[in-house]
Parts: structure tokens; C-alpha cells; sequence
């Protein structure tokens, strides 16, 4: 039989990952609001990318506009699950929202 790729599956391998990810980029100087801040930049830099207005980026994403905006100026804060489902509606790459290269 075989086993499906179920989206607890998937959000545990993330957080994995994740976890991986920020022990090996840990860097005592950066704090949360930094990572709420690179999210909200990353996420600007997407939506610009693709020339869409915040109300087009919450019709093709889902997501409630007023979020998507707070997200964007780091005021919104953001759960891992988040995160995902938001790297999945938008780029398919959750580490970009996170990575310092770019």
C-alpha cells in the first residue's frame, strides 16, 4: 500500500527543516521581529515581483487582505503554519521567506 503525502506529513517534515535551518543560520543579534520583518519583506518583494496589488495578492492567495498587510510591515505574528501555507500559495519555497541571500 502505498503511503500518502499527507499535510501533517508534510508540516512535520517542514518544521524539521525549518528547525535545521535556523540552527545552522542561528545568529544571537537577530530576534523575532527580525524574522517578522524578513517575512513581510520577502513577501513585498513577491507581490511586486508579480506586479499585483495587495487585494490581487489575497484573491490569488486566499488570504484576508488586512493580514497579507501586516504580514508585509512585520505586524502580524506569524505561526510556522503560516509561514508554510503561505510559501505554498506564493512562491513554493518557504525558505525564501527566510534565507539572508537576495
Amino acid at each position: 500500500m502505498e503511503k500518502t503525502n499527507t499535510m501533517s506529513d508534510r508540516t512535520s517534515v517542514f518544521s524539521r527543516n525549518l528547525f535545521n535551518f535556523i540552527l545552522m543560520n542561528n545568529d544571537k543579534e537577530k530576534d523575532y521581529q527580525y524574522i517578522l520583518d524578513r517575512v513581510g519583506q520577502r513577501l513585498v518583494k513577491y507581490r511586486k515581483g508579480k506586479n499585483m496589488s495587495a487585494r490581487q495578492l489575497a484573491a490569488e492567495t486566499g488570504f484576508d487582505q488586512a493580514w497579507l498587510t501586516k504580514v508585509e510591515k512585520g505586524q502580524k505574528d506569524l505561526r510556522l503554519t503560516s509561514v508554510y501555507k503561505l510559501a505554498e500559495q506564493t512562491t513554493g519555497d518557504v525558505f525564501y521567506f527566510l534565507r539572508e541571500d537576495e
